[in-house]
């Protein structure tokens, strides 16, 4: 009898372990906690303000080749991937200096620090209208990437060539999270007006939707900490389940044999 107990205590306590790895659905599924109550959430996404370091791609657009070709220099026209890639967009953009301006060919230099992209498209206009007459002016920031990192499935830096992104649409680009991500530690860093500053979102909250962290800001770092105990695998599962399978059989074989 105290063999059988001391067998049974031993295979008790290895399903306790094994249950006690797994982690409630309330931890894992995306926005379950805290539902918002309104039935329809407006978000609107923040507007971004021009900073020193922020690099522009600028282009005016004439129906003259000529004056298109005066005003559009580009460093590198080798084939049209070069011209879509972030090393030719860095090479042709316009990077605003340390006294807030741009430098654009022929036009000179132009204010935009603390614009948004909407009013410096209207400064870059004012001016190139002097020069042209119909022309039409693009502005958009071409150096806005999130990064990622932690327990993701494909960490990195990501562009976005677009003017917002969503924490889970970045998520998405990495991959989404690991098996031992916590979905409930999740740090960004962000930086404003040159100084960084930590924040923690929780991504089961429902209430991260009307927070300022459900959109990202450029150049944002997004750190997934792991959880403190981890959940197995599907494989791990597997080789659990198959040694606790075994271990019983030898149990029973054993209470036969000493029967």
């Amino acid at each position: 009898m105290k063999k059988t107990s001391r067998v049974s205590t031993t295979i008790f306590l290895l399903c306790f372990l094994l249950l006690q790895a797994c982690i409630p659905m309330r931890k894992v599924v995306y926005m379950k906690n805290n539902p918002i109550t309104e039935k329809e959430i407006i978000i609107t996404p923040p507007v971004h303000h021009l900073e020193i370091g922020d690099v522009l791609f600028v282009r005016v657009l004439s129906s003259n080749d000529k004056s298109y070709e005066f005003f559009n220099v580009e460093t590198n026209t080798n084939s049209s991937a070069n011209n879509t890639s972030m090393v030719s967009l860095y090479l042709n953009g316009s990077t605003i200096n340390s006294l807030g301006m741009i430098e654009i060919p022929v036009i000179g230099k132009i204010f935009l620090l603390g614009k948004n992209l909407e009013e410096a498209k209207i400064s870059v206009q004012k001016v190139v209208d002097e020069y042209l007459q119909d022309a039409i002016v693009i502005v958009k920031l071409a150096n806005f990437q999130v990064t990622i990192l932690g327990e993701v499935n494909k960490p990195g830096t990501f562009p976005v060539f677009k003017e917002n992104v969503t924490i889970f649409e970045a998520l998405a680009l990495a991959g989404d999270l690991s098996d031992y991500a916590n979905r409930q530690k999740i740090k960004i860093v962000r930086t404003h007006n040159n100084k960084k500053k930590i924040y923690t979102i929780d991504l089961t909250n429902q209430q991260l939707l009307l927070s300022d962290f459900y959109y990202l800001r450029n150049d944002d770092m997004i750190y997934v900490e792991p959880l403190k105990y981890r959940t197995f695998r599907k494989s791990q599962s597997q080789i659990v389940l198959s040694a606790l399978t075994t271990l019983s059989l030898m149990v029973n074989v054993f209470l036969k044999i000493t029967e």
